[in-house]
């Protein structure tokens, strides 16, 4: 990895970036476990890599009476040619989880921008309402007309409660 990409991976915040993109749970625990698992790798290459390689066969020579075995290891160390292996099924593996997290990140930010959308739409009619204070009863029968039926049929039959007020706000009277 370059200077340039470890600085910028080590710049970031890793533990804020589910909190401030409002990932969900599944989406955010996938991106803790991949970033886990990256430096479990990370850290083991690390050791690989401070590992010596080479191995002093002249002081096995010394050591050992049977000089033959020292020979036989050394040429097989030598004749040593590691196996490639095949990386296509992991490679495809990788590319499932990206695709699948490219997915769910493209889910999450279709859903902020309607959630956006919609508290936009809220704000600008928050903003353009009128008070409750300026609101006429010919506002209110243009905006639900059948209020004033409901009312001239109560008025009718004598009922002046509306019905399920005292059950929701209690019975103020003192009589």
């Amino acid at each position: 990895m370059s200077k340039s990409v470890s600085s910028a991976v080590k710049a970031v915040d890793w533990a804020a970036i589910p909190s401030k993109l409002k990932l969900d749970a599944s989406t955010a625990s996938t991106l803790v476990n991949f970033r886990s698992r990256h430096a479990q790798a990370a850290a083991r290459l690390g050791t690989l890599k401070e590992q010596l390689t080479t191995v002093d066969f002249a002081s096995y020579r010394q050591v050992l009476k049977n000089q033959e075995i020292v020979n036989r290891i050394e040429s097989s160390v030598t004749s040593f040619k590691p196996v490639k292996i095949n990386l296509d099924s992991q490679l495809k593996a990788i590319n499932a989880f990206e695709g699948k997290a490219v997915g769910s990140a493209k889910k999450n930010v279709e859903m902020v921008k309607n959630e956006l959308g919609s508290l936009s739409t809220t704000l600008k009619n928050i903003e353009q309402a009128r008070p409750t204070s300026e609101i006429t009863i010919e506002d209110m029968k243009t905006a639900v007309p059948e209020v004033e039926k409901i009312v001239e049929t109560m008025v009718t039959k004598g009922k002046w409660v509306v019905p399920g007020y005292r059950e929701k706000f209690g019975d103020l009277s003192i009589m």
